[in-house]
């Protein structure tokens, strides 16, 4: 006869419970894993639009014979890198004027900007940049940096005459070109002649009243600036760059073979680095 012990059999159902009852350790780390993942999805996707909203824009401010189609390099580098661009187009009629189209700009897009010039445009973005708080920083690439009562002509003298000024066309007066024949010689030897006849072709005038117009207050008292020098440009000297770029205590890069065109064209990889050093330098 056998006998039946209770207590045991008790013991065994209740153990069995217990193990049915209790998560396997695989079960717990697989369920941990997907909450772990399911916490992180929220804030990754979150972080992405307002890393994105906080970028500024990057206005990109063209000089004397040139116009907005010569920065479509950096543009394109700038897009690549996911930064949104705006380049206004000057009347070069003025300076207050083109300052003024300038402020329009800035006025039109929301949030923080950075202000980028090339030659005669430097003396625009010095001007419109000043008393806003909107704006960042300056980036110039072979650019005019006066302080105020400069004008583009009083801040060149003293230095080595513009090659451009012995072959000026006017048309009409006083609006005054590079002469096509001799342009590619002067603001963009380097370049291949296809990219030559591009800026060639798309050469915008200046007035001799907005060369000889008088800046008023300089952005460069109030913000950070960025400056690339152009090592062989033949239309601003490069000793002349270099002063106005340590007057402001620009953040300094020479591009050593560089024409007056060459920063934008030739080193635009390199020019756009440096516009994004400053934005981030100047991030909140």
């Amino acid at each position: 006869m056998n006998t039946v012990n209770m207590p045991s059999i008790q013991a065994n159902a209740l153990a069995m419970r217990a193990a049915q009852a209790r998560p396997s350790r695989i079960a717990i780390a697989l369920a941990a894993s997907a909450l772990l993942l399911l916490s992180m999805l929220p804030a990754t996707a979150a972080a992405r639009p307002v890393l994105a909203a906080a970028r500024p824009t990057i206005v990109l401010v063209h000089g004397a014979w040139a116009g907005p189609a010569g920065w479509d390099q950096v543009v394109a580098g700038l897009r690549k890198d996911g930064y949104a661009t705006a380049t206004p187009t000057l009347d070069e009629a003025t300076l207050s004027g083109d300052a003024a189209t300038v402020r329009a700009t800035l006025d039109a897009i929301p949030g923080k900007k950075i202000l980028v010039a090339h030659s005669y445009g430097g003396m625009v973005i010095t001007n419109a940049g000043s008393g806003r708080s909107d704006v960042l920083a300056l980036v110039y690439s072979a650019g005019l940096v006066p302080d105020e009562g400069e004008s583009s002509f009083s801040i060149q003298e003293g230095y080595k005459q513009s090659d451009a000024l012995n072959h000026l066309v006017f048309d009409p007066y006083p609006f005054a070109y590079i002469d096509p024949a001799f342009f590619p010689a002067i603001f963009c030897q380097e370049l291949s002649p296809k990219k030559a006849a591009e800026l060639n072709a798309g050469q915008r005038p200046i007035s001799l009243v907005a060369g000889s117009e008088p800046s008023g207050p300089a952005a460069w008292h109030e913000l950070p600036s960025w400056y690339a020098i152009s090592g062989q440009d033949r239309v601003i000297d490069p000793v002349l760059q270099e002063f106005v770029s340590a007057r402001a205590g620009s953040t300094v890069v020479r591009f050593d073979d560089a024409s007056h065109a060459g920063g934008f064209t030739h080193y635009a990889g390199r020019f756009v680095k440096l516009i994004e050093d400053a934005v981030a330098a100047t991030a909140d």
